[in-house]
């Protein structure tokens, strides 16, 4: 996770893991959400070995059940965690595995989670620990591009940003684009940041408006 911050105005970048291990089951299992925003695939691709396992009325449930945990982590505002390797050692304790208790109101995915977590936690741990490995630098990188847009931004306006937090949530997904989500997060596929020029585009808009 890297952080910079000007006058009353911050943004955090890193990888979420509970947002990286929903997506795993959502691959998984072939779960097609609704609603926005809708993910592409993530990368490396994940075979839907649990899609023959799951019936025409298991999966609508499914569904609905996945839609619900993911607003719920959409809603936590971006927690980050303190840092990569952290996020992976919490990712049990965060779903209360191996029982799965705080997904009793979601029994579909809670047979689902039951049935597949260990391969989905390795499958997080080993995104996690490359992130780690390759010293966040995507997300620094598009950390300090925000930043300059931001006091890009000041300058074109001439007044100093208002008080805001913006998280940019870094995950390996397929298509290098992002997702804004309000208020103030935004979800971007890790290659994003390596194009200037296409990362721009995309955050631009959400600079504009926080500014």
């Amino acid at each position: 996770m890297s952080h910079s911050q000007g006058c009353g105005w911050q943004v955090a970048a890193g990888m979420h893991g509970q947002m990286l291990l929903a997506l795993y089951l959502r691959d998984l299992a072939q779960i097609n959400p609704v609603g926005h925003p809708v993910l592409c695939p993530l990368d490396p691709p994940v075979k839907p070995a649990a899609a023959a396992e799951i019936g025409p009325h298991a999966a609508a449930e499914l569904r609905q059940e996945w839609q619900r945990w993911w607003h719920r982590l959409l809603r936590s505002d971006g927690n980050l965690g303190s840092s990569a390797a952290a996020q992976a050692q919490e990712l049990a304790g965060a779903l209360d595995a191996p029982a799965f208790g705080r997904f009793n109101d979601s029994p579909t995915l809670q047979h689902l989670l039951r049935a597949h977590y260990g391969a989905a936690f390795d499958w997080t741990r080993e995104r996690l620990e490359e992130y780690r490995g390759n010293g966040a630098v995507p997300a620094t990188r598009g950390r300090d591009l925000v930043e300059r847009m931001i006091q890009d931004r000041e300058l074109e306006v001439d007044r100093a940003a208002p008080p805001f937090r913006l998280a940019l949530l870094e995950l390996p997904l397929a298509e290098p684009r992002a997702w804004f989500v309000e208020p103030a997060t935004v979800i971007l596929s890790r290659d994003l940041p390596r194009d200037e020029g296409l990362f721009r585009s995309y955050l631009q808009p959400v600079v504009d408006l926080l500014v």
